[in-house]
């Protein structure tokens, strides 16, 4: 069983979208932290984080900030 199993369950539930989908909405297209990403789908900034590595986002949002700068 997955350590976050019920807030992926939860989000699912609450949002009728994926658990990733969720988390890349607010922290790629939204570009808002982990804090902010948690208070706005209402779980633990600990769950946001854990989503954040499990689903490979960070790398890819430096990526995108990189991009940004240089343009």
């Amino acid at each position: 069983m997955h350590p976050y199993e019920e807030y992926i369950k939860q989000l699912e539930k609450k949002y009728n979208k994926s658990a990733k989908e969720l988390i890349y909405h607010y922290y790629i297209n939204l570009n808002e932290g982990p804090s902010v990403t948690a208070r706005e789908l209402d779980i633990p900034r600990k769950a946001v984080l854990h989503f954040i590595y499990e689903y490979e986002l960070r790398q890819l949002k430096h990526q995108n900030v990189k991009r940004n700068a240089t343009m």
